[in-house]
């Protein structure tokens, strides 16, 4: 008897509960006076651009230095590069 009393006072909470929250939400409903959110956003007018540059350069001299069965490696000096984005 005392686990179906339990049983029911859960019940019986739960769905008061469950009234309870309901006014709560109701207040979101635009027909009841919600909030009105609104957004302009403006069209780019001008498209940006993405670019790479390669620094002058006399070519790129590579020496193998430090290679072994498993990897070769070489040393020496690349030119610089740029990266633009204007996007």
């Amino acid at each position: 008897m005392r686990m179906t009393t339990r049983i029911l006072a859960a019940s019986v909470l739960g769905l008061a509960l469950a009234g309870a929250a309901t006014p709560a939400m109701a207040d979101d409903d635009p027909a009841t006076g919600g909030v009105d959110v609104s957004v302009n956003i403006q069209p780019t007018t001008t498209p940006g651009q993405l670019s790479m540059t390669v620094a002058d350069n006399n070519g790129v001299s590579l020496q193998e230095n430090g290679s072994d069965a498993a990897a070769r490696q070489f040393t020496g000096t690349l030119p610089t590069v740029t990266v633009t984005d204007t996007r």
